[in-house]
């Protein structure tokens, strides 16, 4: 006689079954929060929405930076300024 290994409903059943998730309340939209869709007025037509890259030598940086420093200004704005003003000569 061999002897046969019983295999159990619950591995075969959850093998078969989709798992199901626990909902616990917590995350996703909530009715009523937040602004209403739609009644936003969108954004400025002077809205600065183009990203550009620039590279920078090390020396260049430092250039930057230190200028950055004095004018009490975050580098990217720093950047900004520096390559508005620029493109105003045009």
């Amino acid at each position: 006689m061999t002897a046969r290994k019983s295999k159990s409903k619950s591995k075969k059943s959850s093998r078969s079954k989709k798992k199901t998730t626990k909902k616990s309340g917590w995350g996703g939209r909530r009715p009523g929060a937040g602004r209403p869709p739609g009644t936003g007025t969108g954004p400025s037509k002077d809205a600065r929405i183009n990203r550009v890259v620039a590279m920078l030598s090390n020396a260049e940086l430092t250039t930057l930076q230190k200028y950055a420093k004095r004018q009490k200004l975050p580098l990217g704005t720093a950047a900004y300024q520096i390559i508005a003003k620029t493109l105003r000569r045009l």
